[in-house]
């Protein structure tokens, strides 16, 4: 049994972090038994709910006491870095929720130091685990390389996710180098999708405007154009829309793949028509499940003793990418 703690008890590690780790597929393998919470009245209410749990106020508290065989880090993204440093000096293995790192000089320092520590490492990249971009991937990997690509991806919802016992920091309305915009909470989750399915983009040009939250003090919108050698793709995310939706597609001379939203995907291909039935992307009820599946693998890895160095790389690049979409909004040109 693999013992860990989730640092940062907030709403993601409530809703599907710890119940992907209660999942059958888990339980057996994986116990959660600590947890940091700095947030006073979120501490209180959390040790009153999941008494199984022990709940510490600091991660120095927490290292101090407990014997752990890994970290899950659920904290919000400006608190990543401190928190990866203390587990690789004391030998943990780390989950860590996505962003990365804030900044690109952090993400080069993290990831030589996770390399030299040997440690396994698992960004939280869990659309990769998703049945609809899946699908995705296995169309791109079959087109041929000649063929040019359109990708596009749009997801509208109506404002940030405001969390839970975060009153006094509602990180995601944020300024940017305090982690907040919908580029770093939602948009990063494309560009590590696009960074799996066709690598190191050639040329980025982002748009990141605010259109309707006056009181966020960060984007609201992001568009985000990428260039690669047999492609092309867009993402656009809002918290400016008036209803809750996703959709995607991916376009070539040969084959196209629709997802309009819901549970279905629409694949036009040499063999003609067929429909793929999917998990809704709007749904966040599916996500539980994207977790257990990720989870299991870093389970396999630690009991293998398998450093995923691609993983590492992957967390690395996001952060790159994400770098290259603030340079080009800030200048306007393309980076």
């Amino acid at each position: 049994m693999l013992k860990g703690a989730i640092i940062g008890f907030g709403k993601i590690a409530q809703t599907n972090h710890l119940p992907a780790y209660r999942d059958s597929l888990l339980n057996e393998r994986i116990q959660i038994v600590a947890a940091v919470e700095t947030d006073p009245v979120n501490y209180e209410k959390s040790r009153q709910q999941f008494p199984a749990i022990t709940f510490y106020k600091s991660i120095e508290e927490l290292l101090a006491t407990e014997k752990l065989d890994f970290a899950d880090i659920t904290c919000p993204p400006r608190f990543h870095v401190p928190m990866m440093e203390k587990l690789i000096k004391n030998e943990v293995h780390i989950i860590c929720e996505k962003p990365f790192t804030l900044h690109i000089r952090d993400a080069e320092n993290i990831r030589e130091k996770l390399l030299h520590s040997g440690l396994c490492f698992m960004p939280c990249h869990q659309y990769k685990y998703s049945p609809i971009w899946k699908e995705f991937k296995t169309a791109v990997d079959a087109i041929r390389s000649n063929s040019g690509l359109l990708l596009q991806f749009n997801v509208f919802r109506m404002e940030a996710d405001p969390g839970i016992g975060q009153s006094r920091n509602p990180w995601r309305a944020a300024a940017p180098e305090n982690g907040g915009g919908i580029l770093l909470d939602t948009g990063i989750h494309y560009l590590y999708l696009l960074y799996w399915m066709l690598g190191i983009p050639g040329k980025v040009f982002a748009r990141l405007p605010r259109l309707q939250h006056a009181d966020y003090k960060c984007e609201d919108t992001a568009i985000v154009t990428l260039e690669y050698n047999r492609a092309i793709a867009q993402i656009n995310v809002t918290w400016a829309a008036d209803k809750r939706y996703n959709d995607a597609r991916l376009i070539s001379d040969k084959t196209s793949l629709y997802y309009e939203g819901r549970n279905t995907l629409v694949l036009n291909g040499k063999d003609g028509v067929r429909e793929i039935t999917v998990p809704d992307a709007s749904d966040k009820q599916h996500y539980t499940s994207l977790y257990v599946n990720m989870f299991n693998d870093f389970a396999d890895a630690i009991e293998k003793n398998e450093q995923n160095v691609d993983l590492i790389e992957e967390a690395y690049q996001s952060i790159r990418i994400i770098n290259r979409c603030m340079k080009s909004a800030e200048s306007g040109a393309t980076t």
